[in-house]
């Protein structure tokens, strides 16, 4: 099956307390991007690479992949906005959305993706809860979730293209900006996302301590 991937990458270093784009962080002097790079560089089955990126590190990017076919494309002010700049530059049927700042997912987890995702419209990567989850209302504990119902969504994520630029472009119209791209296809198309398991070590470097956690997966 041959795919496009959207690489999210126009994210910062505010919230890990870095002076530069997490995504950028060495991890045993790898960047972090270069991981899920080329991850899909090696997949015969990707055939188009799109990174998204800042105004901030867009020259950098530029440079750094001029020799390369990887595409960079100038990010909006949310994610939303930076999928359907990405999604109008991409030339196949099938999309991959993948965060930047997730290093670690493996090659059974995305192909079972793709397997899924000839048959179906939305297709999520994530792993099963393990944690009790408790909703409160100020310092009070209100309702206990069943966990065995809960996931936790990981990317990537496919989609059909046709039906992932109508989703973006109503969201478009109604100035809505999803926190991800299955909420989209559910909220303007009623298509829900399939499930696939993926991996607990296919985590999101958001924080400080993200770093020294991603140092011992690796």
């Amino acid at each position: 099956m041959k795919y496009s991937v959207i690489i999210l990458a126009a994210g910062s270093g505010k919230r890990t307390g870095l002076n530069h784009n997490k995504i950028l962080q060495k991890i045993k002097g790898k960047r972090v991007i270069d991981f899920s790079l080329d991850f899909f560089k090696n997949d015969i089955n990707c055939h188009e690479i799109i990174l998204v990126s800042s105004k901030i590190d867009y020259d950098y990017f530029s440079s750094e992949f001029k020799q390369s076919n990887i595409k960079v494309v100038l990010g909006g002010l949310t994610r939303t906005d930076s999928v359907r700049f990405a999604l109008n530059k991409a030339v196949n049927e099938y999309i991959l959305i993948h965060d930047g700042a997730r290093p670690f997912f493996n090659s059974d987890s995305v192909s079972n993706l793709l397997n899924i995702l000839e048959k179906n419209d939305s297709v999520t990567l994530g792993v099963r809860v393990k944690e009790t989850i408790q909703e409160i209302d100020g310092d009070n504990i209100i309702k206990t979730l069943d966990r065995s119902n809960l996931i936790i969504t990981q990317t990537p994520q496919g989609f059909k293209k046709d039906l992932l630029l109508k989703a973006h472009n109503l969201a478009l119209k109604d100035g809505y900006s999803g926190t991800d791209d299955t909420v989209l296809l559910e909220k303007y198309l009623n298509i829900k996302a399939k499930f696939v398991f993926g991996d607990y070590r296919n985590m999101k470097l958001t924080t400080i301590e993200d770093i020294k956690l991603l140092e011992v997966i690796l």
